[in-house]
């Protein structure tokens, strides 16, 4: 990705257009926050227990569904825009994005407070606060200013003053035996931290100030499709959860959440490949190079995917025991097919990344609702037989619903997302993965998943293609059609009011 990035980007401005700098930007701010999140949760699953766990895991999820209201498709819409705009362009454009999320911050927050009463009383301190400061809490939409500012690494350090905040305070509650309610009072007040970092930071690249009320409203329609679609999004990835407090109660809700929380590992990893890809996808529109980006992208997540569930069906076992105990055994199956949900997750998100920069958002609320009806369906009848596992299946066939959508609406907008002579790079490490750990035996399993990962690169090394920018691109004859028109492609999901301007709008 780093190199077709830096192949096709001819423009003169290529101070934060650079995939591989922002890229290591994006994952130093995401890999922090992610290891202090991931050491909160197992000093809770270790110290309080599957039921606490349980609890905690319930106020997590209610606070990420609301955090994605308060986004509602915003952050992605504002990634492609600032990437497209004219650098004296970027003010009005962070403007008008602080404007819609304060209005959605405002709204979530007074939602939120509403729905209390049907949370468990745990969980009730730390949503209160949560509502409170919700336009705070979820100001987590900045690392494309930072990236196209040339200051990729500022992503660090609200990830930093998160992480403090809530791996010292998790660990003083639960050496004080401090109330379970206090556990999430800390997660809120991590996640504060971030916010007000970021914003401070953000001022000193650009001047802070709020686009007036049409504007953020223009900004949260121009994202609506988006930001319908995330919202189904996070509560398909909760309906397990519900479902298993519904109709199995707290411990089995924990013991899905220990294994699940390798699933959310994987949704992380395809946030940070994604992020910097928007605001040079943005670009790559205008150059016609959207297609090339966009299959060599895929390419490269499918080849590494591949080989990386078959180490995380082998290490699974080993793996739960060793961070949450053997009480967490049931949690082996379900951090198995967490396994293959990240890479079907990870394929859709690249695909979903390239059609919003191509302005091309109509599918993204079927592309969520199939993923809804689905895993609710199934829920339905695999939670009450089988638990876990069956909360895990249902969110397993899920995400392959949505890969299938986005997969079409791909096919339909640009063409097909990979070639022939592309799936030799993408099956030969994952067989080669396969027949050097599964033709191994149980005893030579730490020689062989090495073994097998080196055999992996090794193949995808020698199979790669020579061109990686060969195959259509945007300014094609095959494209050339009237529905790749320069005037659709200046998308009125990617425009507004306040960037109509020349030297404003992509």
């Amino acid at each position: 990705m780093r190199m077709v990035v830096n192949r096709t980007d001819t423009g003169q401005d290529r101070r934060g257009m650079r995939y591989g700098i922002n890229l290591v930007g994006q994952a130093a701010g995401r890999g922090i926050y992610l290891l202090a999140g991931f050491a909160a949760f197992v000093m809770v699953a270790k110290v309080a227990g599957p039921v606490v766990l349980g609890h905690y895991g319930i106020a997590l999820a209610a606070l990420a569904i609301a955090l994605m209201a308060a986004d509602f498709g915003t952050t992605l819409t504002f990634a492609a825009r600032i990437g497209a705009c004219e650098p004296d362009a970027r003010a009005a454009a962070l403007a008008a994005m602080l404007s819609a999320r304060l209005i959605l911050g405002a709204g979530t927050g007074l939602a939120l407070l509403c729905a209390l009463p049907l949370l468990p009383a745990p969980t009730r301190p730390a949503l209160t606060l949560a509502a409170l400061a919700m336009p705070l809490v979820a100001a987590r939409f900045l690392d494309a200013l930072f990236q196209v500012c040339g200051r990729p690494g500022w992503s660090a350090y609200p990830s930093l003053a998160n992480a403090a905040v809530l791996v010292v305070g998790t660990a003083l509650a639960l050496s004080l035996d401090a109330p379970e309610a206090v556990l999430p009072l800390v997660a809120v007040a991590a996640g504060t931290a971030y916010g007000a970092i970021a914003l401070v930071l953000a001022g000193r690249l650009v001047p802070l100030r709020v686009a007036a009320l049409t504007d953020g409203l223009a900004t949260i329609r121009g994202a609506a499709g988006v930001g319908v679609s995330n919202a189904l999004g996070t509560l398909n990835a909760r309906i397990g959860l519900l479902a298993l407090a519904a109709f199995a109660g707290a411990a089995e809700v924990g013991l899905f959440t220990a294994g699940y929380r390798f699933f959310e590992l994987g949704v992380a990893v395809a946030i940070t490949l994604a992020a910097p890809l928007l605001p040079v996808f943005g670009r790559a529109v205008g150059a016609g190079t959207l297609p090339a980006q966009t299959r060599l992208a895929l390419r490269l997540v499918l080849s590494v995917a591949g080989p990386g569930v078959i180490a995380a069906w082998v290490l699974a076992d080993p793996l739960v025991r060793l961070l949450f105990g053997p009480d967490y055994a049931a949690s082996v199956p379900v951090l198995r097919i967490a396994a293959l949900m990240a890479a079907a997750m990870i394929a859709a998100t690249i695909l979903f990344s390239a059609l919003v920069a191509l302005g091309r958002t109509g599918f993204a609320v079927p592309f969520s609702a199939a993923g809804c009806a689905v895993n609710a369906v199934l829920c339905l009848v695999l939670v009450p037989r089988a638990g876990a596992t069956g909360a895990a299946l249902a969110a397993l066939a899920a995400e392959f619903a949505m890969l299938a959508v986005v997969v079409f609406a791909f096919r339909r907008s640009v063409g097909a997302p990979l070639l022939p002579r592309d799936w030799p790079a993408i099956l030969v490490p994952t067989l080669a993965m396969a027949t050097c750990v599964l033709a191994s035996p149980a005893a030579l399993a730490p020689v062989a998943l090495p073994a097998g990962a080196l055999l992996a690169l090794a193949g995808g090394l020698w199979l790669r293609p020579r061109d990686p920018l060969a195959g259509p691109s945007l300014t094609s004859p095959q494209f050339s059609s009237p529905q790749f028109s320069s005037r659709q492609l200046s998308s009125p999901q990617l425009s507004s009011p306040q960037l109509s301007s020349p030297e404003a709008s992509s």
